[in-house]
């Protein structure tokens, strides 16, 4: 708990201000003092509650801005080419099947969109019950969720034999390896070869990583992959900024940090750490 002693000038104040405070019968002058002290420190906690309350407003208006943009795009395609359907009756069957196609892709797309986007929220105002991970297990099922897409690219996917011991929330680390581990897929090399790791580190902490053979990120662009969410433009927000974005929210949440390490021509490491044992009165 914080102390009188840590509010000096406040106290310096009453003093110079309330003649005979120093003078005051035992007791009085320190009563003063600690409903003084206790009004200040209200007061800091209060201006600490509304810094937060603010910020959670920016995010909550950048999340209505890119809903209402990232839906408009594939809402007017399937419009648009639900139309033409109707406007060319002699479609063959062929035709048809093609613009149907489209139709199903939009739509997936407008679902991993609003899956996205609720992941945000959920991951914005709740608090995970972090505990030991099994890592092991959490990649095993983000390859299974891939597997599709190894398959189409046909990527190679190195692991470890073994996972070091680390503490955060299996579902959340599942949907942060399905972004790294999705975005080295998208822009690897030709094929894409995608390593995981992780290693302990000195300071109670195990980094965790995927390492692809892909041209690198210029060192311009490095800072604003894992740009807050309300930073992200709407272009961003339909490509990987918008999961970046949750990897970076995920991770801090759990304790941790996110980076980039990467070299044009040589590939990318993208990383995140956490915890590798709980702290004191966290559970």
């Amino acid at each position: 708990m914080e102390t009188c002693e840590q509010h000096v000038p406040i106290l310096d104040f009453l003093d110079k201000n309330i003649p005979g405070l120093s003078e005051a019968p035992d007791g009085l002058g320190d009563l003063i003092r600690d409903v003084f002290n206790g009004l200040q420190l209200s007061n800091e906690r209060l201006h600490e509650h509304i810094v937060n309350l603010q910020a959670k407003n920016k995010d909550l208006e950048a999340y209505a801005r890119t809903v209402a943009h990232d839906l408009k795009e594939p809402l007017a395609v399937m419009v648009l080419t639900s139309n033409l359907i109707n406007k060319i009756p002699d479609l063959t069957r062929d035709e048809l099947n093609e613009y149907l196609q489209q139709i199903r892709s939009t739509a997936y797309q407008m679902n991993t969109i609003i899956s996205t986007l609720l992941l945000f929220a959920r991951v914005s105002r709740a608090e995970a019950p972090v505990e030991r991970v099994d890592m092991g297990w959490v990649v095993k099922n983000v390859r299974d969720r891939l597997s599709h897409m190894i398959n189409e690219y046909q990527a190679q996917l190195d692991l470890p034999q073994s996972w070091p011991d680390a503490i955060g929330y299996a579902p959340w680390l599942e949907e942060v390896w399905v972004n790294y581990i999705s975005n080295a897929l998208k822009h690897g090399g030709q094929p894409p070869r995608v390593e995981l790791g992780a290693s302990p580190q000195t300071d109670g902490m195990v980094r965790f990583w995927t390492r692809d053979n892909g041209p690198g990120v210029p060192p311009h662009e490095q800072a604003r992959l894992f740009a807050p969410f309300s930073q992200i433009s709407p272009v961003d927000a339909r490509g990987e900024g918008l999961g970046l974005s949750i990897v970076l929210r995920i991770v801090e949440k759990l304790g941790g940090q996110v980076g980039v390490e990467s070299e044009p021509g040589k590939g990318s490491q993208f990383f995140f750490t956490l915890p590798a044992d709980i702290s004191p009165g966290r559970t």
